[in-house]
């Protein structure tokens, strides 16, 4: 949901004619996602007034307040009750992760996936499946992937400013982009039903976005006796592609007996 409130801010912002240089559609939209649930709308407008941009000073927009009490609004009207049914955090929580990452010297974009992988395969597998024995998935199983990204990694990094989109690049839309420590890093999602799918539509929002480093997470669906041995990195002509594996269909631990 967090990305489908990202572009209807950013369509809405665009059709006004309005100049969003800093992204401030998508600070708000990650602000909505993760807060609005918890705060009563005099607090969350609060909050919004906190946010830095120069989107007001650009566009000679002289009432914040009005106008952000109309965005708010407006983002109640379509996505207030789907919000109230959501539950805005990972499942099982993220406090062992959150804590091991807090441990070292510094926060990679390998270590992040890393741990989201771990988070996902010990308590999340079961949010993809509708029936694992029946090998019958949820509907849109990469939603529920970028879903499942981004309530994992605000449980982990909410207090150091990461920010999630979905990135127009060039021929399409690179599933998520997480910006920490000034970077961005380029995320791909893609769920494992047959083949290997990915690396080169990622090798081509690397080139267009002028980044040689790019990560593919592969959410892995395929029967136990019929995993794929996936390369752990992929060297292309735009630079280096890391795949991480998430196994959503293991052996039940009924059979390791």
């Amino acid at each position: 949901m967090l990305f489908t409130i990202q572009a209807y801010l950013e369509e809405y912002i665009n059709n006004r004619n309005l100049t969003d240089s800093d992204g401030y559609a998508v600070r708000l939209a990650n602000l909505y996602f993760y807060h609005r649930s918890t705060m009563d709308t005099a607090a969350f407008l609060r909050k919004v007034k906190r946010i830095r941009t120069v989107i007001f000073a650009s566009n000679r927009i002289r009432n914040r307040a009005e106008f952000e009490k109309t965005l708010v609004d407006r983002l109640d009207r379509q996505f207030k009750k789907k919000m109230d049914t959501h539950n805005p955090t990972f499942p099982g929580g993220t406090e062992p992760e959150r804590k091991r990452l807090q441990r070292l010297p510094r926060t990679t974009i390998e270590t992040l996936l890393k741990e989201f992988k771990h988070a996902v395969e010990a308590r999340a597998v079961d949010v993809f499946w509708q029936s694992r024995t029946k090998g019958k998935l949820q509907p849109n199983p990469e939603t529920i992937a970028q879903s499942q990204f981004a309530l994992f990694t605000w449980g982990v990094l909410r207090n150091r400013g990461i920010v999630l989109r979905e990135i127009y690049s060039g021929i399409g839309f690179v599933d998520i982009g997480v910006i920490f420590s000034s970077t961005l890093h380029l995320i791909e999602i893609k769920v494992l039903t047959k083949k290997f799918e990915g690396p080169k539509q990622l090798e081509q929002y690397m080139k267009t976005e002028g980044r040689n480093k790019g990560s593919l997470l592969i959410i892995d669906t395929l029967k136990p006796n019929s995993k794929l041995n996936l390369p752990k990195s992929i060297i292309t002509p735009s630079g280096t592609i890391k795949v991480y594996q998430v196994d959503i269909n293991p052996f039940p631990p009924s059979s390791l007996n």
